[in-house]
Formats: structure tokens, C-alpha cells, sequence
């Protein structure tokens, strides 16, 4: 009985320490995943839900994946990937390369994506949305990460069906910067809940809409804002599209 008693125990600690590991994921991009700080969103919507997860990125302003993969500008991607013992990469192209370089897009993000299942970790696709001005340019947008998606056998992150949903429901709502192009802290906290929902396999409803984290002073800096209403909208948009 107390053999018994003992392997059950052991069990159990074994089990909890597994589900106690900390998931990293790197994101790998540009200004895209930079503006607002979308990597340290996902980390604390995953905390606030006890999900261990670690982020960190490898971003420039600009950046193709031709230059991470060539560590251009300062990029150390590579080396990241390889000695970063990360469970998933995030991989984010520029926001014009599947309109204007889309035989680029496929040929980077099949090295890219064969030098992350070598380091042990997944390959993750960020699809990015069309410019304010322009929504049909979603259409090749989506054309081509999904086809990338298939052929490197990854999960794509459909931000972009995200804005082009939200747009559509609440027009009013603003998740554009002011270029036209970036994402506004709306559209930063609607994306965050698109990686969310993809990176767990939970769903994004009932996530806070207050963002916050303690500085090296203890103080609390609140990296985003949202209402009740807007928030539970973000994460019902987020479910919408990644329940395909």
C-alpha cells in the first residue's frame, strides 16, 4: 500500500513539474511586433491566466526575414534561435513582402522555419494585416502565409482576419496608428489576444483588458488600457478566427 501510495506521489510531482514548465517564444519581426510591445502583451495575458510563458523578440524596424536570416542591421536571429532553447518562434515578415516579394516570403520563411524545428522549437506565422487605406490587399496577405503555413506544416496566427473582422463589427474602433499602417493599443491588445488563443489553445475570453507590470522601482506601469466592453469584443474576434 505504501509503494502504491508512493508512486502515486511521485506521479503527481512528476506531472505538476511538467505542467509547471515555462513556455519561451521568441518573436521574430519588425516594427509590426514591436509597436506597443505586442511580445510582453501575450506574456501577461498568459501570467494573468497561469500560463508560464517567457517572451522575447528579435525585431528592427523594417526587417525582412532575408535580413534576419543574413543577420543584417544588427539582427542575430540565427543565433538566437539556435541557443535560445525557445519552444516557439513567432515569425512576422515585412508588411509588403507577400505583395511585392512573395517568391521571398516563401523561400525565408522555409529556412527560417527548417533552423526552428532543428533547434527543438515550432515555427509559429504572424499574417499581418492590410494597410488602413487598402483592405484587399488582405486577400494576397492570407494567400500566401496560409500557403507558407502548409508547406512548413505550421500553425498561422491570423491577425490580419482579425482587423479585417473587427473593422467590419465596430468601425467606430480605432486600431490603426495614425500612419495607416501600425497598429494602434487596440490593435496591439487585439492581436495580443490572436497569439494568446494560438500559443495556449485557450480561449481568449474573460483575459483582462488592464495590461500591467512592476518596474525595477515596484511601481506598476500599465502598457495598455482597454474598457470591459472593447476588450470582451477583442477576444470574441480573437476566438472568431482561430476557431478555423
Amino acid at each position: 500500500m505504501r509503494s502504491i501510495l508512493f508512486c502515486s506521489v511521485c506521479i503527481l510531482l512528476t506531472f505538476s513539474a511538467f505542467s509547471q514548465e515555462s513556455t519561451k517564444v521568441l518573436f521574430v519581426g519588425n516594427s509590426y511586433t514591436y509597436f506597443w510591445n505586442l511580445p510582453q502583451h501575450v506574456a501577461l495575458m498568459a501570467e494573468a491566466t497561469g500560463v508560464d510563458m517567457t517572451t522575447a523578440q528579435s525585431t528592427a524596424g523594417g526587417a525582412k526575414w532575408s535580413q534576419h536570416w543574413q543577420s543584417e542591421r544588427g539582427l542575430s536571429t540565427r543565433d538566437l534561435i539556435r541557443e535560445g532553447n525557445y519552444n516557439m518562434v513567432v515569425l512576422q515578415n515585412h508588411s509588403m513582402s507577400a505583395i511585392a516579394n512573395p517568391d521571398s516570403l516563401q523561400h525565408f520563411g522555409e529556412l527560417l522555419a527548417e533552423e526552428i524545428r532543428r533547434s527543438g522549437a515550432e515555427p509559429v506565422l504572424y499574417m499581418t494585416w492590410s494597410r488602413k487605406w487598402d483592405p484587399f490587399m488582405l486577400e494576397e496577405i492570407k494567400t500566401q502565409y496560409e500557403a507558407l503555413g502548409k508547406k512548413i506544416n505550421a500553425r498561422v496566427a491570423p491577425v490580419g482576419e482579425a482587423f479585417q473582422l473587427a473593422k467590419q463589427l465596430r468601425p467606430e474602433l480605432e486600431f490603426y496608428a495614425d500612419d495607416g499602417s501600425h497598429q494602434s493599443a487596440i490593435g496591439t491588445y487585439l492581436a495580443a489576444c490572436v497569439f494568446y488563443t494560438v500559443l495556449t489553445d485557450r480561449s481568449p475570453i474573460g483575459l483582462p483588458g488592464r495590461l500591467s507590470m512592476i518596474d525595477e522601482h515596484g511601481e506598476k506601469i500599465y502598457i495598455n488600457l482597454q474598457s470591459d466592453q472593447t476588450s470582451l469584443f477583442c477576444q470574441k474576434v480573437a476566438q472568431k478566427v482561430t476557431q478555423k
